[in-house]
């Protein structure tokens, strides 16, 4: 039986402080095949090690492109929910001790960037970024971002990793917009899929709840037009963000 896996053409309409409707972009075809993996792994009880159908049956059944499906399988590999071992399949990965998943076997930009490299660049730039948008954002802004937190917060209550990783993206990139540092903004979207991929890495599922009261301190501060204590807030959570993704980093403070 053929499951319809459809998205990326449409807006979740959500109604700002003045009653107006924004539209937020819908989840695109990977996240929502992301999701029918995780649900197929869960429904066929697939433990450690258990592998996953061939990547054309799976094409079939979720009636998705084979490029939708590598899109969803890689992004369930990052956050370290499986493996992907050429020439013999995809694999369940296995989990330690309090829900940590098993670190993802490659950074999909090795080749040109490692992990802490981007940390490195984030941590540089989007503190500094959060320092200039407490200086000029407006409450339409605050809003904007205190609508993301909730979203976020969803995620993490409902454990979708994929939506999780994708929001806190754009967390980030709302800020770097509000920097109004139009140089900040570009850099931001010139190198999206690096930086989308960093939210990607494994994360505790205890662990969840941090980077959402991370998020808020940053939008606490922002809404108190408070540069330094956005800036401090920002460093903090990229420093620890990297911790938990196994990344040791230097932190200025």
């Amino acid at each position: 039986m053929r499951k319809a896996v459809q998205g990326g053409g449409g807006h979740i309409g959500q109604t700002d402080s003045a009653g107006k409707r924004r539209r937020q972009p819908a989840p695109t075809a990977a996240q929502l095949a992301v999701s029918a993996l995780q649900k197929l792994i869960e429904d066929r009880k697939l433990g450690p090690s258990a592998p996953l159908p061939p990547q054309r049956d799976l094409a079939r059944e979720f009636n998705i492109s084979r490029a939708t499906l590598r899109e969803a399988l890689s992004i369930l590999a990052t956050i370290g929910l499986i493996s992907i071992e050429p020439g013999r399949g995809t694999f369940v990965r296995a989990t330690a001790e309090g829900g940590e998943a098993a670190p993802a076997p490659s950074w999909r930009f090795a080749a040109r960037y490692s992990p802490a490299e981007v940390y490195q660049f984030r941590y540089i730039a989007e503190s500094h970024a959060a320092q200039l948008a407490a200086m000029t954002r407006t409450e339409a802004e605050i809003e904007e971002l205190k609508e993301n937190v909730q979203a976020f917060r969803a995620a993490a209550h409902a454990q979708d990793f994929a939506a999780f990783a994708q929001i806190d993206f754009e967390f980030h990139k709302l800020i770097m917009r509000f920097s109004r540092n139009r140089l900040l903004a570009d850099m931001h979207d010139n190198f999206a899929r690096v930086l989308l991929e960093s939210s990607r890495l494994p994360v505790r599922r205890d662990k969840l709840w941090d980077p959402v009261m991370e998020h808020e301190r940053v939008v606490e501060a922002l809404t108190m037009g408070d540069p330094e204590g956005a800036g401090y807030y920002m460093r903090r959570h990229l420093s620890r963000t990297a911790d938990r993704a196994g990344i040791t980093m230097t932190e200025f403070v």
